[in-house]
């Protein structure tokens, strides 16, 4: 039979506690607008969890993550790293900075569940999969440079007014 492992055994304490990441890396497409304006958001708003950013075209960056530039998804796939060892990729990694962010922490947790997962993995791959189109229609709607987001708050493209025209 075998016998219990003491309390203060250090290996009761590792199989107890699940080791949580105090710093988040999100390697992001720096070559697409959308993402950068995803990072805009994310860098503005209150964080739990620190959040550090690694542009995707950055070889060297991408490499002291532990990712061998040449075979990593980082550009086609949104990546988070923990500073505790673990990887997220694709719709878990957009849910990991949700779950960083205190204001949508609690709807990180409610798109875990087994109910609102499939439709959280169905969200993120469609916005994912038209990311160029939506890319393309912000550069040109809005000022190079300009932030979108601040805080929790994201800013509308001012809207260009059109004359109207009399029919003579």
């Amino acid at each position: 039979m075998n016998a219990p492992i003491p309390a203060e055994h250090p290996a009761r304490a590792l199989t107890l506690r699940p080791v949580i990441p105090t710093t988040l890396t999100v390697v992001y497409d720096d070559g697409c607008e959308l993402c950068r304006r995803c990072r805009a958001w994310l860098e503005g708003a209150e964080q739990l969890v620190t959040i550090d950013f690694a542009p995707a075209s950055d070889a060297d960056r991408l490499r002291e993550l532990g990712l061998d530039p040449m075979s990593a998804p980082a550009g086609d796939e949104l990546i988070v790293i923990g500073d505790n060892g673990a990887v997220w990729i694709g719709a878990d990694a957009f849910i990991t900075c949700l779950w960083a962010l205190k204001r949508h922490r609690r709807l990180a947790a409610r798109l875990q569940k087994p109910t609102y997962r499939p439709v959280a993995k169905r969200a993120f791959h469609a916005l994912s999969a038209g990311r160029g189109t939506i890319s393309l229609a912000l550069s040109a709607r809005t000022e190079p440079g300009q932030p979108l987001c601040t805080g929790d708050t994201c800013q509308t493209p001012p809207t260009v007014a059109h004359p109207t025209s009399e029919i003579v």
